[in-house]
């Protein structure tokens, strides 16, 4: 029923569905269960070491024989500022955070990300089919990866963006609208020039460049993925939809406020790693967003709450929980991962039968 096969046809993969690679979220698990249904199963390896991440793929490879995707954060962006300190404000309430959940000091920042250019090699070492790189990608670490037969997927929020990465050699590029949950994948200017939804976005991108396009931000259900394929995608990528599926790493807090959510509750912001994110608004954004000073430098800004996130997720405390969401949270559904993948494909062909007055 898939007219455009470009896509599929690289990725080898049956259905135009491709589950976000959400580093912290995705498993081995998950991976596995979305591949066996024909899409394209990722596991986001951002936070990943080295040893780790080879570990992971041999399990990933241990549950299926499917091709899937790794996505790996451009090495730029793990520059780490070992000086960078809270500020005064910044300090009370982190510390006041840390008191009212009975935690110790406030530990200091440290690297969660990275090294990329070693997980980059263990991914070409284990011949990993198909990179995604977020926050751009450079031309000689495509042209790397291509060496090593991978194919290369990267996000772009705008136009210009997109040009650029058809010029560094990508195979496809993410069209990741507005809406989407987690990082913006900005990387070329103003993360606030680029807040493009996704239905403007995504046919200026397929009008714009020759590679594959796949549609990213708010898609929940049939209606979003029939509606990017009439766009000119050759595919679509669902993130918090998959946040549903109990293969999915979510702490029952975030579950929960997934359930209860609707798009106004998410709210782009740089409160939580330093970087512009959507996230379910909470106490912690709030409070962070209003105390006028600066906040430290991404992604030092994340490492110095791990601790905080950590021990307010075991408390099912969801004022200081990052919760990572698009706007179509509110269509979510707690169903299996192949039962999602599924129901995807069937509802999309009536509804694309329906429309043709079939």
């Amino acid at each position: 029923m898939w007219n455009d096969q470009r896509l599929l046809d690289l990725l080898d993969i049956e259905h135009p569905i491709i589950q976000a690679p959400m580093a912290g979220s995705t498993t081995p698990e998950l991976v596995a269960a979305v591949n066996g249904a024909g899409a394209l199963g990722s596991f986001g390896a951002a936070g990943s070491s080295p040893a780790g991440l080879r570990s992971t793929i041999q399990e990933i490879r241990a549950l299926t024989d499917r091709p899937f995707h790794v996505n790996l954060f451009n090495p730029g962006t793990e520059e780490f500022d070992r000086e960078a300190r809270p500020g005064q404000h910044l300090g009370e309430r982190l510390a006041t955070y840390h008191a009212e959940l009975k935690l110790g000091p406030v530990p200091e920042p440290v690297p969660l990300f990275g090294p990329a250019a070693e997980q980059l090699e263990v991914l070409l070492d284990e011949a990993v089919p198909v990179i995604s790189f977020h926050f751009g990608v450079t031309a000689a670490t495509v042209a790397r990866a291509h060496d090593g037969g991978a194919k290369i997927l990267c996000s772009a929020t705008t136009v210009s963006e997109a040009r650029y990465l058809e010029e560094a050699g990508v195979d496809a590029i993410i069209a990741q609208g507005a809406e989407a949950g987690g990082h913006r994948g900005t990387f070329d200017g103003d993360y606030r020039r680029a807040l493009i939804g996704t239905v403007a976005l995504v046919p200026r991108v397929v009008d714009e460049v020759s590679v594959p396009v796949i549609a990213a931000g708010g898609i929940m259900d049939a209606r979003g993925v029939v509606a990017c394929l009439a766009l000119g995608a050759s595919a679509v990528q669902l993130g918090t939809a998959f946040l549903g599926c109990p293969e999915a790493s979510v702490p029952t807090v975030w579950r929960e406020a997934l359930e209860a959510a609707e798009a106004e509750a998410t709210t782009v912001t740089e409160a939580l790693s330093g970087k512009p994110a959507r996230a379910i608004r909470n106490r912690y954004i709030d409070e962070l967003e209003a105390i006028g000073e600066p906040l430290l430098p991404y992604p030092a800004q994340l490492s110095i709450s791990r601790e905080l996130r950590r021990e307010a997720a075991r408390q099912g405390d969801s004022r200081f929980v990052a919760m990572w969401a698009g706007q179509g949270v509110g269509l979510i559904r707690r169903q299996a991962a192949a039962e999602l993948v599924s129901q995807l494909v069937t509802e999309s062909r009536e509804l694309v039968n329906r429309l043709a007055g079939v």
